[in-house]
């Protein structure tokens, strides 16, 4: 498991300022309903081995987490999707574990984080 640590104000800066605080923390809540929304077809994908769904939400998941700055989560679905994209034989169960556990570090982190942000 890897060293969660993520921290709203750095990534408003990295953003350019231009985003209010409590208007990323509402994009994050997004984010996180929709790993739980995307991770049982991710799943599914997985255990079959079927390279174009894992692509499919791979690739989607990867451009959601890039954009609000949850890098480690980034790369292990870049690693899905390019490794499915090039039909590799790949660790694509490995791979999706270490997502889930880095799935479980933001889920938690972001419901320890909801009352600073009146949710």
């Amino acid at each position: 498991m890897s060293d969660f640590s993520y921290d709203v104000k750095k990534v408003v800066e990295f953003l350019g300022g231009g985003i209010d605080e409590t208007i990323l923390f509402n994009l994050i809540g997004i984010f996180v309903k929709s790993i739980a929304d995307e991770f049982p077809a991710l799943e599914a994908a997985v255990n079959s081995v079927d390279k174009e769904q894992i692509h499919k939400v791979g690739h989607k998941l990867k451009g959601s987490s890039a954009n609000l700055g949850f890098e480690s989560f980034r790369k292990l679905c870049e690693d899905l999707e390019q490794n499915a994209r090039n039909d590799r034989d790949f660790d694509y169960k490995g791979t999706f574990s270490k997502l889930i556990e880095e799935k479980d570090l933001i889920e938690s982190w972001y419901n320890q984080e909801k009352s600073k942000y009146g949710m």
